[in-house]
């Protein structure tokens, strides 16, 4: 896999994750991508008695953790197509997302969120040559700023690479972002099946080498 075709997953996988993380704010009112809120819930929870909510968590952080379990097992196996596995995981959760009611606890709404960006984490997080989550900003800007200083204090080029790379990285985010916030302004809850259309851009991208071997084998005949 050429580091140039990493790196247009890793973008794509961004969409995806910024799409996520748009949609779970807007309408569960809370980032389906880590786990730091919702362990400060169960926390929260047990301190203040509320013990159905302080499970409904805790269920949260071992869908959490299962999931990333199951994503870093199959991609080290290799027994799958993590990757287009990675998309189609995706797409089923923003399809259940979908059918969600409203009325529920919001951490339950984001179960499906969970498991789709644990997914995405592990998958997608270390190409490109670097690890970069593509769930969330705070590392990706913190890399970004920090290598731009590095580049001053010593001038050596690898460090732009490395801050280019985690650009690019924030600017795929926040456009999935941007598309998430447009889709819940115009359809609530229901925004979540456009959420499909960044899962597709993702398994264009991780299907492109494929794809571009079929289109080839079929135009060889022809000048044959």
């Amino acid at each position: 896999m050429s580091m140039r075709h990493e790196r247009a997953m890793h973008r794509a996988a961004c969409l995806v994750g910024g799409y996520t993380a748009m949609y779970t704010i807007l309408m569960r009112f809370n980032l389906g991508s880590s786990q730091t809120v919702n362990i400060l819930e169960i926390l929260k929870s047990l301190l203040g008695r509320s013990f159905a909510e302080a499970f409904l968590h805790l269920l949260g952080t071992v869908i959490y953790g299962g999931s990333v379990f199951a994503a870093a097992y199959l991609k080290r196996k290799g027994r799958a197509d993590v990757y287009s596995l990675s998309a189609f995981i995706s797409i089923a959760g923003f399809v259940v997302m979908g059918f969600l009611p409203a009325d529920i606890p919001s951490v339950v709404g984001l179960y499906p969120a969970f498991i789709m960006m644990s997914f995405l984490w592990v998958v997608f997080g270390g190409m490109g040559g670097y690890n970069s989550a593509p769930i969330f900003s705070t590392n990706n800007f913190r890399q970004t700023v920090g290598e731009i200083a590095e580049y001053c204090a010593d001038g050596d080029k690898k460090h732009l690479d490395k801050a280019k790379f985690f650009a690019g990285t924030l600017a795929a985010f926040h456009i999935g972002a941007a598309a998430g916030y447009i889709g819940c302004a115009a359809a609530g809850l229901k925004a979540s099946f456009f959420g499909v259309l960044p899962c597709m851009i993702l398994l264009a991208a991780v299907n492109a080498p494929k794809l571009a071997a079929v289109l080839h084998l079929r135009k060889s005949p022809a000048h044959n």
